[in-house]
């Protein structure tokens, strides 16, 4: 009887793909467990608290879980960029892995192009299934009570710029371990240049939309999810005073503190909620053209080691 043939490998279970699984088999079965953990953490918490927003009840479960996920998602990509930089390719540098697969019909450009593309399509289907159930957790319950949008770690968490971040940790860190050709200094170098523009664009972020002026009692009492990044009042003559406010309940209590102290109005300056996707969706494409250009300098900097 003639032996039945094996199915063939899916594209991605073949070649150079295949490779790139097996030789990073544990990292990948950490990736899987910390997404799987992270969503089903936030599922939990969620349903501890009920399923509805019910008057006096946490529909959140409880407060910590959400932060600290939020928290581990913002973390991702200093993560991803240490293990790039490191494992991922500067180990196989120094051990002089790379260059034996060079000699094996594979040209450096493909051996790069694997080590980008298969980390990369794990990276983004388990960042997104983790900021989606994120966002779930984060915008189903009463707003009142849930974390404001505009906090850091809950901004990179429930929305397409902390993807973008994880492609760039990604990215520079293919690009620093190429650089020093080293796992270690590659991982140092992969952290520390992925920290650079998160800690840059985290404290520019509110720059990268205009913001909003509201004025008379609203500006003493914003809607939920405004982010006042000023607050003050106008005198009589029409200065502004940062810093001086009516911060009254009643429309009635507030108009009297403006005449009792001589100003005329009350102003202040921030994002209103609305602001939250033009915000995530220009972080988001200013980090992804980092992340396009550290990868063109990758492949320049591999093509002229190579030529």
């Amino acid at each position: 009887m003639t032996a039945v043939a094996p199915a063939p490998r899916p594209p991605l279970l073949r070649g150079l793909p295949w490779s790139v699984l097996r030789l990073h088999r544990v990292a990948l079965w950490l990736w899987i467990g910390f997404v799987v953990a992270g969503s089903g953490g936030l599922v939990w918490s969620y349903r501890s608290g009920g399923m509805s927003p019910v008057p006096g009840s946490d529909p959140f479960g409880d407060f910590t879980t959400l932060h600290l996920t939020a928290r581990l998602i913002a973390l991702l990509p200093l993560a991803v960029a240490a293990f790039a930089g490191g494992a991922l390719i500067g180990r196989e540098l120094e051990n002089g892995t790379a260059a034996l697969a060079w000699t094996q019909s594979v040209s450096p450009a493909r051996w790069l192009a694997a080590k980008l593309a298969v980390p990369a399509l794990l990276l983004t289907a388990g960042t997104a299934a983790l900021s989606l159930v994120f966002r779930w957790a984060w915008t189903s319950g009463d707003a009142d009570r849930a974390p404001g949008w505009y906090e850091r770690d809950v901004f990179l968490a429930g929305g397409p710029a902390g993807l973008a971040y994880v492609l760039l940790g990604l990215a520079l860190g293919v690009l620093s371990g190429l650089l020093m050709r080293r796992a270690l200094s590659g991982l140092g170098l992969a952290f520390f240049a992925t920290l650079l523009p998160v800690v840059t664009l985290g404290m520019t972020r509110s720059r990268l939309w205009p913001t909003a002026r509201w004025t008379g009692f609203e500006a003493a009492r914003p809607p939920t999810g405004f982010d006042r990044h000023e607050v003050g009042v106008v005198t009589a003559g029409g200065e502004l005073l940062p810093g001086r406010e009516c911060n009254m309940d009643r429309v009635g209590d507030f108009e009297q503190c403006l005449r009792q102290n001589g100003f005329t109005d009350a102003y202040a300056v921030g994002h209103p909620a609305s602001h939250y996707w033009p915000l995530q969706l220009v972080e988001t494409g200013i980090v992804l053209a980092l992340a396009a250009l550290a990868c063109w300098a990758a492949f320049a900097l591999l093509r002229r080691r190579t030529a």
